[in-house]
């Protein structure tokens, strides 16, 4: 019973109650003494953690979720067993989509368009990561106390159909009301599955229902591969044409029809948002943003942040004003970049640059800075801010602001290249970092850039090891392979996972933590038979 692990503790963390139930897991509201805050904890129900296979994947999927750090993803605290609880722990985040719709039935488009930039943000990061959802739902969009959205369950439902193919079970992964046609079809996914599901959400948030429903699962994922949708528009009157648009862009049957990347839908979003005739009702023709293909794994994301209540007051307030908070960005490398439609009146008057003594000043003290200069009227001017490490230098249009945050409500309109780097071993391909922005009249924009710095790693290993292949691989990075005796390597700073293997040997694993501006001589011996 779901009931017996009520007072205990897991690990370090302690069961104050139940609060759900999934389909292989409880979900508890506990309390982390370490970290002094409450936490959610989902347990594996006794049938699935008697299963070693799917013990182990889920295990092994809820530790690489835990490595997805992203403002719009929930943080996983830890990952573990305790006596016969499997369980991973997270932070406790009560609020969802779901409970919102359950009062509200449908979301406004401004606020729902901003919760939709918010989860479309965190897949791009999880997609650049190589992991894909799959259950992408209103009860996995969560919201913390400042009304950002958050995507949790990240690689639980591939844990359940890495389980299912191998068992041949008739355990259902996923949710069907939000399946791709693929997932439905048992085919492989990719990124693109989660973009329909995402459409899939804002479908339902939009005009209170689900696109296609059904008593039997196998008639929902047959609609889901052959049915189209009925328009949102005929649901929701006052749904814009642009959004509508944008839905059903989402729900496309091929995937080459829809959109190439989440981070494509969040720059449509974007783009819709930041609109000035932005409204409810708005039928103006629209022009999705222009995008290119993400060719790096270090594109960053801008983040547009509106505080939002937990109640309905602070809701009707944040769509009355949503409309005049926005800003524009752009994707770095792309030739085409997001332009909001003339202003009323159409000439826009010329903002002062940013004062000379900012872009160029001496170096402030650690901490975000404030542009002391006079202001341009906020309704002209740009607000922006760049987050960076501490120690990062940040330049724009290469002009030095200083070291650490950086902020002005005084920007220059237009698009400028915003670089942070930090001091590193030469060769080291992470520590610089840079966006591109794009600032329009009255737009509010936030850079974050993480520079990181490297470290050097070589191999000693015995003759034996000669020839044998290796990989190092971490979260965050993309995985680094060679063959020993290996030439040193620059490498970004953490934690690795180390795998030397070779024919006739036993192979080798360990952890390598590399430190900034380090030298790390990894020291190892294979052991091998005698041919």
């Amino acid at each position: 019973m779901p009931d017996r692990y009520v007072g205990r503790h897991l690990g370090r963390f302690r069961i104050d109650e139940l609060v759900g139930s999934g389909g292989f897991a409880w979900v508890y509201r506990g309390w982390d003494p370490e970290l002094d805050i409450p936490v959610a904890l989902k347990v594996l129900k006794p049938q699935y953690a008697g299963d070693e296979g799917f013990e182990s994947r889920f295990r092994r999927e809820a530790l690489t979720a835990s490595h997805l750090r992203h403002p719009n993803i929930i943080r996983i605290l830890g990952v573990g067993r305790d006596g016969d609880a499997v369980y991973f722990a997270m932070d406790y985040v009560p609020q969802n989509l779901s409970a919102r719709l359950r009062v509200m039935k449908t979301i406004p488009e401004p606020l729902l368009a901003q919760i939709g930039i918010d989860v479309a943000a965190a897949l791009a990061f999880a997609h650049r990561e190589g992991v894909v959802h799959r259950d992408v739902k209103t009860d996995n969009i969560l919201f913390d106390d400042h009304g950002n959205a958050l995507v949790a369950d990240f690689g639980i439902a591939r844990a359940s159909s890495v389980v299912n193919e191998e068992t041949a079970t008739n355990m259902v992964v996923g949710t069907p009301q939000y399946f791709s046609p693929e997932q439905a079809r048992g085919l492989s996914l990719d990124g693109r599955s989660d973009v329909y599901s995402l459409g899939v959400t804002l479908y339902r948030a939009a005009t209170g229902v689900l696109p296609f429903t059904g008593d039997d699962w196998y008639d929902i994922a047959r609609q889901q591969i052959e049915d189209a949708p009925r328009k949102p528009s005929e649901l929701n009157t006052t749904l814009s044409a642009a959004f509508e648009q944008i839905i059903l862009r989402c729900l496309a049957k091929q995937p080459a029809q829809r959109y190439d990347s989440a981070d494509a839908l969040r720059l449509d979003l974007l783009s819709l948002s930041s609109r000035t005739d932005y409204s409810e009702t708005s039928t103006a023709p629209y022009q999705p943003a222009v995008t290119a293909p993400i060719s790096s794994m270090r594109v960053r994301l801008a983040r547009h942040r509106v505080v939002i209540g937990t109640g309905l007051a602070a809701v009707v307030l944040l769509v009355a004003t949503s409309a005049r908070i926005r800003g524009n960005v752009v994707t770095p490398g792309t030739t085409g970049m997001i332009q909001a439609p003339p202003f009323t009146p159409s000439t826009v008057p010329v903002q002062s640059p940013v004062p000379p003594a900012v872009l160029a000043g001496t170096t402030p003290a650690p901490g975000p800075r404030i542009d002391t200069s006079i202001p341009a009227p906020l309704s002209a001017a740009p607000r922006l801010q760049i987050f960076v490490p501490a120690d990062a230098q940040i330049s724009l249009d290469g002009r030095s602001l200083g070291r650490g945050d950086w902020r002005t409500d005084n920007a220059p309109i237009g698009s400028h290249w915003i670089v942070a780097s930090v001091a590193s071993l030469p060769g080291c391909a992470t520590a610089r970092d840079s966006e591109r922005v794009s600032l329009a009249r009255g737009g509010v924009s936030a850079v974050h850039l993480a520079p990181q710095a490297c470290a050097m790693l070589t191999f000693n290993a015995d003759s034996a090891a000669g020839g044998a292949r290796f990989a190092l691989s971490t979260a965050g990075h993309a995985t680094v392979t060679g063959v020993i005796p290996s030439p040193s390597l620059v490498l970004p700073v953490g934690n690795y996972q180390l795998r030397v293997s070779k024919p006739l040997c036993a192979e080798y694993n360990a952890e390598v933590m590399l430190r900034p501006d380090s030298t790390v001589n990894h020291r190892f011996a294979l052991i091998c038979a005698s041919r």
